[in-house]
């Protein structure tokens, strides 16, 4: 159980490290697709390695690159190191638009979907696979709280799991208090309100670790996050709880 390792780590110390930060969104705009033309606008303020088309060995010095400029090949993900905020055209922080993280996910998934590609060779159906699988995964992460700020600390080189936390002896005794509730409750109402009671206290947590990782506290944020999973859990486990 999560929190069982968590008791472990109370007396450890937590490793300082700066996270990275960007200001600006790191992606080039589809702006037009006809004719099997693929068209990008680069952000004004990007700077990128460049790297060669897998096909024609064109240099293409943009990204994310989902085709080529030159022979209109699909481009492979694995390239270009892509994190997930710069494939979807979001800044690097906390809080994002939701909305238009889905409205970007639909417009890219349809553009590399496997299906598009089956008349294709086997290395374009194969780069069509891959890219589309990290879309699945970056959407997946960024839409959930939880794992985007796990994902924003793996950014700055920092991990929850890797990294020792200190954690306030309160919190530990407040673990065992809450699997006892889950352990002791024996209504389907009663089920409900603990349920609501854990959803609330998880608002509470994302809304501090909004404004720890605007105000770059690392440590704090890792903290939450430490906390933030302990809860998702426990949420998981009272779903599966069966009260007749």
């Amino acid at each position: 159980m999560f929190g069982d390792s968590l008791l472990r780590t109370v007396c450890r110390s937590v490793h300082h490290s700066g996270a990275r930060q960007f200001s600006e969104p790191l992606y080039q705009q589809i702006v037009n697709v006809r004719n099997n033309k693929y068209k990008f606008k680069g952000h004004p303020y990007a700077t990128y390695d460049s790297f060669k088309c897998w096909n024609c060995q064109t240099i293409l010095d943009i990204r994310p690159c989902l085709f080529c400029k030159n022979c209109s090949k699909i481009q492979s993900s694995e390239d270009q190191n892509l994190n997930y905020f710069e494939l979807f055209n979001i800044n690097v922080q906390y809080d994002i638009d939701t909305v238009q993280l889905t409205t970007n996910f639909r417009k890219l998934q349809n553009l590399m979907h496997p299906d598009r590609f089956s008349n294709k060779t086997e290395e374009e159906q194969l780069l069509s696979e891959s890219f589309s699988s990290l879309l699945n995964k970056s959407y997946t992460t960024l839409l959930n709280p939880l794992l985007r700020g796990l994902y924003m600390l793996n950014l700055g080189g920092l991990s929850i799991e890797e990294d020792s936390i200190t954690m306030d002896s309160t919190f530990l005794y407040e673990i065992m208090d809450w699997n006892e509730k889950v352990e002791e409750v024996d209504t389907k109402e009663s089920l409900e309100r603990l349920k609501k009671d854990v959803d609330d206290m998880l608002v509470v947590l994302y809304m501090e670790l909004s404004k720890a990782f605007s105000e770059n506290n690392q440590n704090q944020a890792k903290v939450l996050l430490s906390k933030a999973k302990f809860f998702t859990t426990l949420l998981e486990k009272i779903k599966d709880k069966d009260v007749f």
